[in-house]
């Protein structure tokens, strides 16, 4: 079979810009900052004090009759940012077309917010034993599974975990899913929920968050800042989206993907390069 065309049909987000799609690009369009005191987590202990957060989120609102205590904080952003891009992108799924359906997600911690809390049950209240949901909370492929259940989607569905480019991989993996006929249509995307303590203190040890806000193209720049939040999207054939009349955001024309082979941290040039090369090709 020939390889497909890939389009992206429906998108969804929760973030420091806005609880939706609409809200977040409301913000965007008028510049809004997303950088701001982190207000979930007292940094009075730390060298930084600035982060984007998702503000004014309430997970009943999502997670109605306390079923939010089963998802850690980026589970939840991982399903209502996959809701929001199901209803966004129109389609009506068959039961043989949700066999068909993959779902492939990036997150580069996982649940490190419910991690953080069985150590604190264990370690500081000295309590002998942790939450029973631990272990299905804290796997970075929380929040993959419960998209799966979440919207009934029952074919290939994983998670990608390779740091800052999760995300990146998640999308490629799944656009080659779908181009290669081994699903007819995908949700793809990321989540992060990273304000704890701990993590805070780990990044804080590796010196690289700026004590101000993020410059990247700056003389002056100071280093990076956290954030938090969801965002994700439908892919199916392009041909498959004309015929039924999707309104078509882009088409996925191609992927690569590289390593620098290089160091710990810092980057070099030639890495990005082989991989924007890969994708042109």
């Amino acid at each position: 079979m020939a390889a497909r065309r890939v389009a992206i049909t429906g998108l969804g987000i929760i973030s420091p810009l806005g609880l939706n799609l609409a809200e977040a690009w409301a913000s965007l369009r008028e510049g809004h900052s997303a950088i701001q005191p982190i207000q979930s987590v007292d940094c009075s202990a730390l060298r930084f004090r600035n982060g984007a957060e998702v503000r004014g989120y309430d997970p009943d609102k999502h997670f109605p009759e306390g079923k939010h205590a089963y998802l850690d904080r980026f589970a939840q952003f991982s399903v209502v940012a996959a809701r929001e891009a199901f209803r966004h992108c129109g389609i009506e799924l068959t039961p043989q077309q949700r066999e068909r359906a993959a779902i492939v997600c990036g997150s580069a911690v996982g649940g490190q917010a419910s991690i953080e809390a069985g150590f604190e049950d264990l370690y500081v209240q000295g309590r002998g034993r942790v939450h029973p949901l631990t272990i299905p909370k804290t796997m970075a492929n929380a929040g993959a599974s419960h998209i799966s259940m979440d919207l009934g989607l029952a074919g290939p569905v994983y998670t990608i975990s390779t740091a800052c480019s999760s995300a990146n991989h998640a999308i490629g993996q799944a656009f080659r899913l779908v181009r290669d006929a081994e699903a007819d249509f995908a949700i793809t995307g990321g989540a992060e929920a990273i304000f704890t303590m701990g993590m805070l203190k780990a990044w804080e040890a590796m010196r690289v968050i700026s004590p101000d806000t993020c410059r990247p193209f700056s003389k002056d720049r100071r280093g990076m800042i956290l954030g938090e939040g969801g965002a994700m999207m439908t892919l199916e054939p392009l041909e498959s989206a004309r015929a039924r009349g999707a309104k078509i955001y882009a088409e996925i024309c191609g992927f690569g993907m590289t390593s620098d082979a290089h160091h710990l941290t810092q980057p070099t040039v030639d890495g990005p390069s082989r991989a924007m090369r890969a994708a042109l090709r």
